[in-house]
Order: structure tokens, then sequence, then C-alpha cells
């Protein structure tokens, strides 16, 4: 009897580990949708790239990320998403639904990009801010240089303490 209830507790801390979210330090981008959950277990700040699939400054962003030593340090001090502005998905976030708007057969844009992006022309890539309860500290349209990106960091420290 000990010996099966050993390997139950076995079974269910492993289960724990692929089913439990990923709310900590993360290299690689948190899905949009992951974040709520995240969020009640630990706030902290949200820095949101705003992109499409086709946008080639986009693409040279995240490729400039990857290598940047100072984001990957940084980066258990917030969650970082990408959020492809073209996705086809419904998302909940922050307790709203949102879902992609076709503006004709072939093109579109998700509702949630419109709102993250705000008053204005949609342009990519973007950059959001948010902390701890989902308020806009900043936000900026275009590529971001190593010294912004270290700037950035820097705010999301004074935001994060």
């Amino acid at each position: 009897m000990k010996k099966l209830l050993r390997h139950y507790n076995i079974l269910w801390a492993i289960l724990g580990l692929f089913l439990a979210p990923v709310c900590h330090a993360q290299t690689t981008p948190m899905p949009i949708a992951q974040v709520d959950s995240c969020m009640v277990q630990e706030a902290k700040p949200i820095l949101i790239l705003l992109s499409t699939d086709w946008c080639k400054y986009c693409q040279m962003q995240k490729s400039h990320l990857l290598k940047n030593k100072d984001f990957q340090t940084k980066v258990d001090l917030f969650y970082y998403v990408e959020f492809d502005a073209e996705s086809k998905g419904k998302v909940r976030f922050h307790g709203q639904d949102y879902v992609f708007k076709a503006t004709n057969t072939s093109s579109g844009v998700h509702e949630l990009a419109l709102a993250l992006n705000g008053p204005g022309q949609l342009s990519f890539p973007t950059w959001i801010l948010l902390d701890k309860e989902y308020q806009v500290l900043f936000r900026y349209q275009g590529v971001l240089s190593s010294r912004q990106l270290e700037k950035l960091l820097e705010a999301i420290e004074e935001v994060k303490e």
C-alpha cells in the first residue's frame, strides 16, 4: 500500500510540473492567454511587443532581444509577450474577450491589438508596457535601439520595486 501511494505522489508531482502554467522568468515570450493567470500568482509589469509575421522590423527586433544580454538577465522582472496583431483566435485579456476583425476576405486585425495600440495609426512593431494594474506606462511605435531598450529595462526595474 505504501509503495502504491508513493507512486501516486510521484505521478501527481510530475503532472503538476507539466500542467502548471509557466509564470516565471522566460527566455521565450509568454502567450498572452497566460498573462491573467500568471498575474494572479505574481503581479509584475507586462511588456508587450505588437507585431505581425510579415513585418521585417518586428523580426529584426525579436532577433535583437534574443542576443541582448541585458534583456535576458532582466526578463524575470516582467512578463514578456509577443502578440501577433493579425492572429485569428479569441483572446481573453484582463477579464475581457477580444476577437479578430476581418477588414476584407484576406486581411484584418485583432481587437486586442487595436486596444493595446491606443488611439492613432496601428504600426509595427509597437511596444507597450503595462503596470501591475494593466495601466499603460509606456507606448512606443518603432524599433528600440540597444540604448532605448536599456532605458526601458531600467524603467521596468523602478516600476517593479
